[in-house]
């Protein structure tokens, strides 16, 4: 069950006008009231003799009674909605409902004999609508703060007991919604997505992008955006609030949006923990390309999650969103609608209630801004190769996010990775393709080297590897490992041991991509720990790793 309490009115028959008409594509069907805080109250649904003009009388005695002391906005509105698996609760059922929520949100107290007058309305099989009247028969204030959270706390108990299906709940770090009004508008002048959305891209686009504040007020104006920097007397950056260009209120003003109300992270100082230290170290690293090093740095990402306190977690987290917003803007066109649905979809996943100690990712937040200053790889595999750790990085998300209760986060990873395995069957296909071919050139002799490394390394899953499609690929890859001056079974060992492969479907695919993302490939050395790895075996059957922290292969 959801609540949704709306900002309090003071118009009580303009409520009970909608409540009780035929909605606005006549969709409300036998309006009658289910509870009300007194049994006679007037039913103008089920009650020919009673009228709307009584039953607001009825609710508005108080308000009348307390005069210029009664609040303005005296109106309180609740609508409580079922989920649509839902089986249809009787009337009976959807009073009790009522009356909890009541009470536990304290517009009325069980056995309060003063408390606000209210009624509930059904008009529809999934949800009922509480109207009350702020003011008590003591003639003073209901004490209702945190009414929201109250009534999403009742309604989790009432979930439970009702054997309904229980909402993933949210910690109020969502982004906000944008308004009706605002909707409207947005479709009034012919746009997909509203102000608030689209400036909420731009700004998350620009935080991927930009080295240090100022460079991210630039990219702002750069994109379209009109940019108001308020200052504290002290000549200090205070905050600061953004427009379109184009669009104003009914004065011609343009309509402006602070970044706490774009997001809860875009907000200055938000803003301002996350690129104070990324200006340190900025220079393009030696690798001929950028792209090989964010793929390692994405690639460790799940070690971090199952390894790293939460806090750390969170960071790496965050940067993984900055990572899926800056790829649109330098992935071949074809993938760039895609990954911008996932880079979309995944905002909701990249915050969280715990705070993120953005210390412990600068080193890839600098691997992402990187990667903004080069074009994409012209080496297709690559490319696929960080598609891949993307996708795995963003399933080891959700696992952590469901792991802590984070339901709405945990939600947005798993669609999020949705979006990921589309774009990455697209940029894959071609690479995979040509390395198939490669490794159907290979002699047979070569063929027999890279199998022999496999059957060292993997003896109890080697034959299922050499079974599958995607075979040639891995043997081409490994080959040209072999070309480039490392032996195959200790490399093809490196990528084994790096994470679990009993979730994997096609195991030589993956591997190919592990591979691909190694450093070895690059430089001959190792930029992880070769000392971590020392004692190790070769390879463990999944039985022998069972106590140590995994993160998810991806399933395709």
């Amino acid at each position: 069950m959801i609540a949704n309490i709306v900002k309090p009115g003071h118009k009580t028959r303009g409520v009970l006008n909608y409540l009780y008409g035929p909605g606005r594509a006549n969709e409300h069907t036998d309006p009658h009231l289910v509870a009300a805080f007194d049994d006679f109250v007037p039913d103008p649904g089920h009650d020919p003799e009673a009228t709307l003009a009584q039953l607001t009388a009825v609710l508005d005695l108080r308000v009348k009674q307390a005069g210029h002391k009664a609040p303005k906005n005296h109106v309180w509105h609740c609508s409580i909605r079922a989920a649509p698996e839902d089986r249809h609760l009787t009337d009976g059922e959807w009073a009790t409902v009522a009356r909890r929520v009541l009470d536990a949100t304290g517009i009325a107290p069980a056995g309060d004999p003063d408390a606000c007058r209210w009624v509930a309305v059904r008009h529809a099989d999934d949800h009922i609508h509480i109207v009350a009247t702020k003011v008590r028969g003591d003639l003073r204030t209901p004490r209702n703060w945190n009414d929201f959270l109250r009534a999403d706390k009742e309604l989790v108990a009432i979930e439970k007991e009702y054997g309904l299906r229980q909402v993933p709940r949210g910690d109020r770090t969502a982004a906000k919604r944008p308004t009706r009004a605002e909707q409207e508008k947005a479709s009034r002048t012919g746009n997909t997505r509203t102000a608030r959305e689209r400036l909420r891209t731009i700004a998350r686009t620009a935080v991927s992008a930009a080295t240090s504040t100022e460079e991210f007020f630039r990219i702002l104006e750069g994109a379209g955006a009109l940019v108001d920097v308020q200052y504290f007397p002290s000549g200090d950056v205070r905050g600061y609030k953004v427009a379109l260009a184009g669009d104003t209120n009914a004065q011609g003003e343009p309509v402006w949006f602070s970044g706490s109300t774009l997001a809860p992270d875009l907000s200055y100082p938000k803003i301002t923990e996350r690129l104070t230290p990324t200006a340190i170290g900025m220079a393009i690293p030696p690798e001929a390309t950028p792209w090989r090093p964010l793929a390692e740095a994405i690639d460790a990402l799940p070690d971090h999650l199952a390894s790293g306190e939460d806090e750390s977690g969170q960071a790496h987290i965050t940067v993984l969103a900055e990572a899926l917003d800056a790829l649109p803007m330098v992935a071949p066109a074809g993938l760039r609608s895609q990954l911008g649905q996932a880079a979309a979809t995944f905002e909701r996943a990249s915050r969280s209630h715990i705070r993120a100690h953005h210390e412990q990712a600068q080193a890839t937040r600098r691997a992402v801004k990187a990667i903004l200053r080069e074009p994409a790889p012209k080496d297709g595999a690559l490319l696929a190769a960080v598609l891949d750790a993307l996708l795995l990085a963003v399933i080891a998300v959700q696992h952590w996010h469901r792991a802590r209760d984070h339901h709405q986060q945990a939600e947005a990873a798993r669609q999020t990775a949705v979006h990921l395995r589309v774009v990455y069957r697209a940029a894959a296909t071609e690479p995979l393709a040509a390395l198939h071919h490669q490794g159907r050139q290979l002699a047979q002799w070569q063929l027999n080297r890279q199998a022999t490394a496999v059957r060292h390394v993997m003896p109890d899953l080697a034959e299922r590897i050499l079974a599958e499609p995607g075979w040639p690929a891995l043997a081409a890859t490994l080959n040209n490992a072999t070309t480039a001056g490392h032996n195959p079974a200790k490399i093809l060992a490196r990528a084994v041991h790096d994470r679990e492969l009993d979730t994997a479907t096609e195991l030589s695919e993956v591997l190919t991509w592990r591979l691909k993302r190694l450093p070895e490939q690059a430089s001959g050395k190792s930029s992880r720990s070769k000392a971590a790895r020392k004692d190790q075996p070769v390879y463990a059957p999944a039985t022998s790793r069972a106590s140590q922290p995994t993160s998810p292969s991806r399933k395709r």
